[in-house]
């Protein structure tokens, strides 16, 4: 059992590391002013969950005005260094929120509004420990009392450790002339969601378990074909096509009618559902994840294996989390398992995105995985979902539907029957606004 005395005063040994080292480097350039940021944010992200949790109760009017009116040279002086009463730790949280805010104003001011080309021009280091800073304000929330140190400790920017749970977090920063467009807008942000009729799969297996050589259904191409027509001409940023549904050929087609413009596309983003792929002589589970011109512009391997009990899937696993930038939202990716899992500890409740894009396949249970994780990570940091579920099952019989598509955008109770899609004849689009969530089911 932990000692908290011992923890409280480690804390405060902490804080006084971070704060000289935050005094010694603040203000030579934008990348010690980060640096900077990162040593007081980490070191109260770190503390003791019965210190940090004192957050809650500073009001944000307070907080914001505080931050605008202390200076330079108090930054780093009069901190209140003691945590013998629950009074004294309140003290210098509030002391270390308020000095995170300052610096924060300060790392916005001297950035400038050069684009974000490398993620290293967002890296801060503090001793072993590396993080991104992005100067982004959440799409999604607002600072407000009452509210956790992660839900806004910052206001105006975020922060990605860069080694989360083991996962090397990668940012991916294509250049994206129509999400400048439709950021400068104000757009909506709409996604569209492609199933399929009559799949069938080649399942091939090895000492390893099940894995899938080649799926069957009818029209593909023509169907993904339209349904990019559809969703461009609906102003979609994307589409999102279901796990191991898209094979390795298939994709190559689809890169090469988009790439040579002879499918109309006007969107930013592709999640090409995933396939069973061979490299370098092991297996995984890839989703590739494309530009609107056709580009690969990152490979999402799964990180969780999935196994029924008596199947376990034959693949190697993942060691990275792709965050998509672009200029109207941010993005994390799974592949089914690794988000529905709630028998384990995933690692996107650290990863304070906008959206995660899940493309998926299973049944009503993978379904029911996906709410209750959805409705997690929309409480904790705001942070929506879009699962698009192809419907696969052994043992089904009977009337059963095409897949599942959830789109979680609040903390209202989902039923997984109400996700259910039947019409093959229609390809249904999420758009997602500050004042309404509502779904268009489009022919095509």
């Amino acid at each position: 059992m932990p000692n908290i005395k011992l923890l409280e005063a480690q804390w405060l040994s902490d804080v006084k590391q971070a704060v000289a080292f935050a005094e010694k480097s603040f203000g030579e350039d934008v990348v010690s002013t980060r640096n900077a940021l990162y040593a007081l944010w980490l070191t109260v992200d770190q503390s003791p969950g019965s210190i940090r949790d004192l957050f809650r109760q500073f009001k944000e009017e307070d907080l914001a005005k505080a931050a605008e009116d202390i200076t330079a040279k108090e930054l780093f002086t009069n901190l209140p260094l003691v945590v013998g009463s629950v009074a004294e730790r309140t003290k210098l949280l509030y002391a270390l929120a308020v000095r995170i805010r300052a610096l924060e104003a300060a790392l916005h001011e001297i950035s400038g509004d050069e684009p974000i080309r490398h993620e290293n021009q967002c890296l801060a280091t503090y001793g072993e420990a590396e993080a991104f800073i992005l100067l982004r304000k959440p799409r999604n929330r607002t600072a407000a009392t009452k509210q956790s140190f992660r839900r806004r400790g910052l206001v105006s920017s975020r922060v990605f450790p860069r080694l989360i749970k083991g996962y090397r977090v990668r940012f991916l920063l294509p250049d994206d002339p129509r999400g400048r467009k439709r950021a400068a807008a104000r757009q909506a942000l709409s996604f569209g969601a492609g199933l399929f009729e009559n799949m069938k799969f080649d399942v091939g297996h090895d000492t390893d378990g099940f894995f899938i050589r080649d799926v069957s259904i009818p029209g593909q191409l023509a169907t993904i074909r339209d349904h990019i027509a559809v969703a461009s001409s609906s102003e979609c940023h994307g589409i999102v096509y279901p796990e191991l549904t898209i094979t390795r050929d298939t994709l190559l087609q689809i890169r090469d009618a988009i790439g040579t413009g002879e499918w109309k596309c006007d969107l930013s983003v592709l999640v090409a559902g995933s396939r069973h792929e061979e490299i370098e002589k092991q297996r995984f589970n890839i989703c590739s994840i494309l530009s609107g011109y056709g580009e690969e512009i990152a490979q999402h391997r799964k990180l969780l294996q999935y196994s029924d009990g008596d199947q376990v899937e034959s693949i190697q696993l993942g060691d990275e989390l792709q965050i998509l930038i672009l200029p109207d939202a941010i993005f994390a990716f799974g592949i089914c398992l690794d988000f529905c899992n709630t028998s384990e500890d995933p690692p996107y409740a650290d990863l304070d995105v906008d959206y995660v894009l899940v493309p998926s396949c299973g049944n009503e249970r993978t379904m029911s995985g996906h709410v209750r994780r959805s409705a997690e990570y929309m409480d904790k940091q705001k942070t929506r979902t879009f699962v698009v579920q192809q419907f696969y099952s052994e043992r089904a019989t009977g009337d059963v539907p095409l897949g599942y598509v959830l789109a979680r955008c609040d903390d209202l109770t989902i039923q997984v029957k109400d996700l259910e899609k039947r019409n093959p004849g229609r390809f249904t689009i999420f758009e997602d606004t500050l004042h309404m969530d509502y779904w268009n089911e489009h022919p095509y």
